[in-house]
């Protein structure tokens, strides 16, 4: 099979990754990471192919913080089942299928994919943290209508962004919102920072004409100094020491 098949098959993009070897990349993405659902279709000869994730999905899982047990393996392996995919003891979505049939197969795995994606993102998901709680209130107070909660974006990379806040969505003053509270010692955790960056250059590389703003919990101010160098260059940064009007002030003068 070569990537004019697929394609006629599928209807997806495709990409060839080495002699009878593709990789076909659906538009779905995963609903706790934003990446793409894919799968590699290996040509095996004699008609048939082989459809596999090479178990990105579960490592991507992983990689946010999943724990995986007996139980949750079990959740997965019966949900690939009765999809008619198979799923290995390293966490590989798998099938083997006629080449003529694989249209339907990889629908088949599409579904299996996104319905382990959403078992995932239920586990992964914890409290807003208290600073973008704070954050939360303060705006609803101050923009009424003018803010929305849980905006999504789509990154250069393809990736789906998530932001907690979005002022004027939908204007030509669209502002997206990152909050990042200051922890122990009222430093900032720098994973959220290095995170934030990549989110925003991700948006930003995309032509995507938001401004784009972080509100940082104000703390130790050599650590806070550090952090503001850091975010400068991809987004307007607006310090929070509990002043509210401040905050609205700033906000307003961003946009």
């Amino acid at each position: 099979m070569n990537c004019d098949q697929a394609c006629n098959q599928l209807g997806f993009h495709c990409k060839p990754v080495a002699d009878g070897l593709l990789y076909v990349e659906s538009p779905l993405a995963l609903s706790f990471d934003g990446m793409l659902i894919g799968a590699y279709i290996q040509d095996l000869g004699r008609g048939l192919v082989r459809i596999t994730d090479n178990a990105d999905i579960i490592f991507t899982a992983m990689t946010h913080g999943l724990k995986t047990d007996k139980r949750r393996a079990r959740s997965f392996e019966r949900i690939a089942r009765n999809s008619g995919i198979d799923l290995s003891e390293n966490g590989e979505l798998h099938a083997t299928c006629k080449s003529s049939e694989s249209g339907f197969f990889f629908a088949r795995f599409i579904e299996a994919a996104c319905r382990i994606g959403d078992v995932c993102d239920a586990a992964l998901v914890v409290p807003a943290p208290k600073f973008e709680s704070t954050v939360a209130k303060v705006l609803a107070s101050k923009f009424k209508k003018r803010v929305k909660r849980s905006f999504v974006a789509t990154g250069a990379s393809g990736h789906q962004l998530n932001f907690p806040f979005v002022l004027d969505q939908g204007t030509e003053h669209q502002m997206v919102i990152q909050a990042i509270s200051s922890g122990t010692g009222g430093k900032p955790n720098w994973g959220s920072i290095y995170g934030t960056i990549g989110k925003m250059g991700d948006l930003r590389n995309a032509g995507d004409r938001s401004r784009r703003t972080i509100i940082l919990e104000d703390g130790d101010e050599d650590t806070i100094q550090q952090a503001t160098v850091a975010l400068a260059e991809i987004a307007s940064i607006i310090i929070y020491d509990g002043d509210d009007e401040k905050l609205e002030y700033a906000l307003k003068a961003a946009a």
